[in-house]
């Protein structure tokens, strides 16, 4: 359903299918990594940035490669080895060094890697994988509220969930790491730490990755990652990060994850917070974004109001969103969609309202917060070809500037991404070092 890059556990997988059938849950098993292994933040070094390949992405893959590969080696990791080739090829054509790339060849590799895994860190730098159950996104909850009266149909739907890989074990391979397992459905655009002890959760993701089970049940299994040890919650994401392809308002629609927060929170530091904001003039426009004023000023206070894992306050910046990016989409009986361009009223509840042939407006999950840190630069989403304004990018600039001190800060056109609900950290994966 989405371009994210999969890392399923069928087991677990399989516990969802069970629970929908009324057959009950597998057990499950919570292990407790050593204290001294954790998760790193974001804005922390690393050792090289993992990035998928597809010929349809080329010339966008060239310039994120272009921009990171100066500051952090650079590992490919394609499907086969004719695409190692093609990938070579194509991308020495766009200016870059590909002598310099290191590939690695799996078949379940896709484009979209910062879902795939997440990498921790452990004693002598020593690199750890921990492998998370993928469940394409929540495909199982977004097929109980498509299928809501016919169960069936729901359980077919739900049944894709299975089709899939071990791509976050394949990565530890690769990068000789030892793997954490978890139970929880979850992928690596929703998880945001400071590298500290303290990890931001959106509850909606959670729930709709993971719905038959407790709050209680979550929070044990987040606190069970390496090196977690608080937990700060927020309701919501950006609104037009929807939850596969559904209905934001109206007849406004969206493709997205579903509220990750690589869309709307990051940690810039231990203890600096950039938080999505919409501009007042753009919310009182448009219904969506104002939506996303209400959920934004709701995680802000939320945020405002905490502390990290030693008891120190939270710096939160507030950093502009771009201005609203839409289009016009007709909903087709024929579509395929497995290209998001090819929308149907099938990808909708009847209850919205949606049929064929209608008209609906799709809306880009257009945010600044989709960067990438990768030492000595910062690459991040440009907006200035889709409408928004020189000065507003160049407010955007100074807060990272001044958020990310001593950083080149490089701007790159993703809205082809966006899309495809990507964007510049979905299409990463940063191997950190110690």
């Amino acid at each position: 359903m989405t371009g994210h890059c999969p890392t399923p556990t069928r087991r677990a997988a399989l516990s969802r299918l069970a629970a929908l059938a009324g057959l009950g849950a597998w057990p499950a098993v919570r292990s407790q990594p050593p204290s001294h292994w954790r998760i790193p933040g974001s804005f922390e070094p690393v050792a090289a940035v993992w990035m998928g390949f597809d010929a349809g992405h080329a010339p966008w893959t060239a310039q994120l490669a272009l921009a990171l590969a100066p500051h952090a080696p650079i590992k490919m990791l394609v499907a086969s080895d004719a695409l190692a080739q093609q990938a070579r090829e194509t991308l020495f054509d766009l200016g870059v060094a590909v002598d310099g790339l290191v590939f690695h060849v799996d078949p379940q590799a896709g484009f979209f890697l910062q879902d795939a895994a997440v990498f921790a860190v452990g004693p002598q730098a020593r690199p750890g994988v921990v492998d998370f159950v993928f469940n394409r996104h929540g495909l199982p909850a977004w097929c109980a509220r498509r299928f809501a009266s016919d169960r069936e149909r729901e359980a077919d739907c739900a049944a894709h969930a299975l089709n899939g890989n071990d791509l976050a074990r394949a990565i530890a391979a690769f990068a000789n790491a030892r793997v954490f397992d978890s139970p929880l459905a979850l992928e690596g655009g929703a998880v945001e730490v400071n590298g500290r002890g303290l990890m931001i959760v959106n509850e909606a993701v959670m729930r709709t990755r993971n719905p038959d089970w407790e709050r209680d049940r979550i929070e044990q299994a987040l606190l069970d990652l390496p090196g977690v040890r608080k937990l700060i919650w927020l309701p919501q994401g950006l609104a037009e990060d929807a939850h596969l392809r559904s209905t934001i308002v109206g007849r406004h629609v969206a493709w997205g994850a579903g509220g990750h927060t690589d869309q709307f929170v990051r940690f810039a530091d231990p203890r600096t917070v950039l938080l999505a904001w919409p501009d007042d003039g753009e919310a009182a426009r448009h219904p969506v974004l104002r939506l996303n004023r209400e959920r934004m000023q709701r995680n802000f206070t939320i945020l405002s109001r905490e502390r990290d894992a030693d008891g120190r306050a939270l710096r939160v910046i507030k950093l502009p969103l771009p201005r609203g990016v839409e289009r016009a989409v007709v909903l087709r009986g024929d579509a395929d969609t497995a290209y998001s361009e090819q929308w149907t009223a099938d990808d909708f509840p009847v209850s919205d309202g949606h049929r064929q042939g209608d008209t609906v407006m799709q809306v880009a999950p257009a945010s600044y917060l989709n960067y990438v840190v990768a030492n000595a630069v910062v690459v991040v989403p440009d907006y200035l070809r889709a409408g928004t304004p020189k000065a507003l990018q160049r407010r955007v600039q100074a807060i990272f500037e001044r958020a990310f001190p001593g950083r080149q800060i490089v701007f790159v056109d993703s809205l082809a991404a966006n899309w495809y609900a990507g964007g510049p950290h979905c299409a990463v994966l940063s191997e950190p070092r110690a």
